[in-house]
């Protein structure tokens, strides 16, 4: 009677032991999860923030260069051309290099970058909910406005395009699997305001 008494209380420690580790191994899963996702959504905003920051760039002080195209920028689409190439860092004042007309977009739940040149579609994240692009200028006198695309499938007008100053990215991602006590996708959300850097007239 003792030895099953035992035997008993020993089942249930052990049940109870395993219990408590299935809980914690799921919860860990979840935050490796929410934290590579974090970690996605840092890098990917890191690239584009030093995109939009090249934005118009120009070492041949021309300044010829569009750094936002029209008509292919948006609410949901930015396209940037610059002058900048690593083996001269003076510049030639063309932007027919690589990474020299980049465009950033989402293709399904894949967030791309685009090398329009060099015909190349880089996948930089997948499991993009939403990417969303907002617009900002700057007044002569300090006053910060709101830019609002006017053109067709509301994309930049060119006037718009050349004073933008601001550029406000806000990215909306996924875990890869579902979270076991909700049944759900864990999303977290990154947003940044980048000041472009060249290519301004105050």
């Amino acid at each position: 009677m003792e030895l099953m008494i035992v035997m008993v209380l020993s089942l249930l420690l052990m049940a109870a032991v395993y219990y408590t580790y299935l809980l914690q191994s799921k919860s860990g899963q979840v935050q490796f999860q929410v934290a590579a996702t974090q970690q996605d959504l840092r890098a990917v905003m890191e690239m584009i923030s030093l995109d939009v920051q090249h934005a118009g760039m120009d070492p041949t002080l021309t300044n010829s260069i569009q750094g936002i195209v029209s008509v292919d920028s948006g609410l949901t689409a930015l396209r940037m051309r610059m002058d900048f190439l690593p083996t001269n860092p003076l510049g030639d004042g063309l932007t027919n290099g690589a990474n020299e007309d980049i465009t950033y977009r989402l293709s399904g739940n894949d967030l791309q970058r685009v090398d329009n040149n060099g015909g190349i579609t880089q996948v930089l994240a997948r499991n993009v909910t939403n990417l969303n692009f907002t617009y900002r200028g700057r007044q002569s006198d300090g006053t910060i406005y709101d830019i609002n695309p006017t053109g067709a499938g509301n994309a930049l007008t060119s006037g718009e395009a050349e004073a933008v100053r601001y550029v406000r990215v806000r990215l909306f991602m996924q875990t890869d699997r579902v979270d076991p006590d909700t049944g759900n996708r864990i999303t977290r959300t990154l947003e940044r305001t980048i000041c472009r850097r060249n290519g301004i007239q105050d």
